[in-house]
């Protein structure tokens, strides 16, 4: 059996990570040493997964509402907020 080591999810480096306690949630917390930063593999709320800020950008370009996409992805209006807001300062 061939585990593969978690990627961080700010500098995609895998070569550098280390166990860094668990969440409150339960689930294994990583911290990798390449950025300094902490990451989760998964995440019980899905408004901190990483693809969320593309699935708002394509519920978005299809013109869905912001009330169509808070219940479509399952996370808070604050959340696709922060996403739209970051989106258009791009």
């Amino acid at each position: 059996m061939d585990i593969k080591p978690p990627v961080c999810h700010h500098c995609k480096h895998s070569g550098r990570i280390r166990r860094h306690g668990q969440a409150r949630s339960g689930l294994q917390r990583y911290l990798c040493m390449m950025c300094n930063k902490t990451f989760q593999v998964s995440y019980i709320y899905q408004g901190h997964e990483g693809n969320i800020a593309k699935h708002v950008k394509t519920l978005i370009a299809e013109g869905r509402s912001r009330e169509e996409i808070c219940r479509t992805l399952g996370v808070s209006q604050r959340d696709v907020d922060r996403h739209i807001y970051i989106l258009e300062s791009e």
